[in-house]
């Protein structure tokens, strides 16, 4: 063979698709193909080819630099954006971004436990058993607010300058039960008590947090404002937090590990809280007179009998506007409760298979997107009559259970339930910002701690009766659900008419 049957033979595109490689290239000077190039021949013109993977080109690499690049920017222009939002209009000088921070981690590291406790918890068993095994979780979620309304509440009114290290020490307390969970997961005599008193500490951490916001917030945000910036965060973080603990489960294939993830967490935000602004800790002028000290001790003085002592200390610290709207928004909370299982054994008793998966991934997904779009709603607008605001989402929530139950179908009953968890959202921001302005600081923790008790009260009876009525007849439950929602939407409209002209005939007295 020639040295031009050579080069022509290597350059045939046709013998280079036949055999799947490329043609062999030779080196020499002074060659050319067909097409005039110029083709160096080497030495061993008689070597066949090697079989080589497709090599790494300059493109690739300069695509794959891009795209790489393009990322980094992008996460970094991201979390600058989240950065800038959580210390916008003062946050960073007032200190309410550091609380946004902590209260980030928190959120995260108590979804962290939720997702790695959730293969222990009543929802592996036969349809027979769920609603016996539901009644026992109900019950279970009581337990915390057995201590913090009559016990960790007062308790935390007391502590009016060291508030950082209690929020520090129900963080590392939660790192220690964590350790504890991840090392005895398998023990239930261990796991349950360890479970309900992380749950215990983070209501606790909840109302410390809610009870010194007020100190941190800025003089351009309204209450409202602060109360939807921190949940916004928070619900974000929980979301996060929850997601990466269930990726290091399914990698690792050990819930342990998940919490022992959760503890490091746990103690990060324990280190957190103690770097908070010395604000936090610091008394407040109002209880630096000796008046308002006494003023306070008589508000906790109990009355005689069983009766009037729970009565007395229902309604300790709460002016009427408050008691109003802990009535509307303990109203939505039952709502949320009796929605969330009546739909869900509905659902369980008219679909089957992937349908019903979808019907419950749509429950699930309209709860959620209900709970952000409320608390956006409340960071985007100024909301001077939290009031109003509770009373409002009242009514709207009576309207979409009453067009869903005399329309009824699938689609009105989850357009219901989004509509339902706005109000909630933000009718628990505006209640906690009534709170906030009108209890006198000295016991603003416990009334923090009753009101939280209260509304997980009204939950769990919501959820109770949901499981009482049939669960196939789905325009029956959205009945009995508008029913109660006007009924109290009714009586809240005239209890705020009665405290308006009285306002006023006060002002007109003064």
């Amino acid at each position: 063979m020639t040295v031009g049957e050579g080069s022509a033979g290597s350059a045939n595109p046709e013998q280079a698709d036949a055999d799947g490689y490329s043609a062999p290239t030779y080196s020499d000077a002074g060659s050319a193909d067909p097409a005039g190039r110029r083709v160096r021949l080497g030495r061993d013109r008689q070597r066949p080819a090697r079989v080589l993977a497709r090599p790494v080109s300059a493109s690739d690499v300069t695509v794959t630099r891009a795209v790489l690049a393009r990322s980094s920017y992008l996460s970094r222009l991201l979390a600058h954006k989240v950065i800038s939002a959580s210390e916008a209009d003062g946050a960073r000088e007032s200190g309410l971004s550091a609380l946004i921070w902590n209260q980030v981690m928190s959120y995260a590291a108590d979804a962290m436990v939720t997702v790695a406790l959730a293969g222990t918890v009543f929802f592996s068993a036969p349809s027979e058993a769920q609603r016996g095994n539901v009644l026992l979780y109900l019950l279970m979620t009581m337990a915390p607010f057995a201590v913090i309304a009559p016990v960790i509440g007062p308790a935390l009114d007391r502590v009016q300058h060291g508030r950082r290290w209690v929020m520090a020490g129900t963080a590392l307390g939660r790192a220690a039960l964590a350790v504890v969970m991840a090392l005895h997961f398998t023990d239930l005599l261990v796991l349950f008590p360890a479970a309900l008193g992380s749950l215990v500490l983070s209501k606790a951490y909840a109302v410390i947090r809610s009870s010194a916001a007020p100190r941190l917030v800025p003089a351009n945000l309204t209450l409202v404002e602060a109360n939807a910036r921190l949940s916004i965060f928070g619900l974000a973080a929980a979301l996060l937090g929850g997601g990466l603990v269930g990726v290091a489960i399914k990698v690792t294939g050990s819930y342990a590990f998940g919490l022992l993830i959760t503890a490091v967490a746990f103690t990060m935000t324990g280190i957190s809280a103690l770097r908070l602004p010395r604000i936090v800790d610091a008394l407040p002028a109002s209880l630096r007179y000796k008046g308002d000290l006494r003023a306070a001790r008589a508000a906790r003085r109990r009355p005689r009998g069983l009766v009037a002592r729970l009565l007395a200390w229902a309604r300790r610290g709460f002016d009427p506007p408050v008691i109003v709207a802990l009535q509307g928004e303990s109203t939505l909370r039952w709502l949320a409760g009796f929605l969330t299982l009546f739909l869900a054994f509905y659902i369980e008793s008219v679909s089957h298979g992937w349908q019903a998966v979808a019907s419950l991934g749509a429950l699930g997904a309209a709860s959620g997107i209900g709970n952000f779009v409320g608390t956006g709603i409340g960071t985007r607008l100024r909301l001077a009559r939290p009031d109003l605001i509770i009373l409002l989402c009242t009514s709207a929530a009576a309207a979409g259970c009453l067009a869903a139950a005399v329309l009824f179908s699938f689609p009105l009953a989850i357009a219901a339930m989004l509509v339902s968890a706005v109000a909630n959202s933000l009718s628990k921001l505006s209640m906690d910002a009534i709170i906030q302005r009108d209890v006198a600081e000295s016991l603003r923790s416990s009334a923090f701690g009753r009101s939280e008790t209260f509304l997980q009260l009204a939950w769990v009876l919501g959820a109770t009766i949901a499981l009482l009525l049939p669960a196939g007849n789905g325009r029956l439950g959205f009945l009995v659900a508008a029913g109660v929602l006007i009924i109290v939407s009714v009586t809240m409209g005239l209890h705020e008419r009665a405290l308006r002209v009285h306002r006023l005939r006060a002002q007109q007295q003064t």
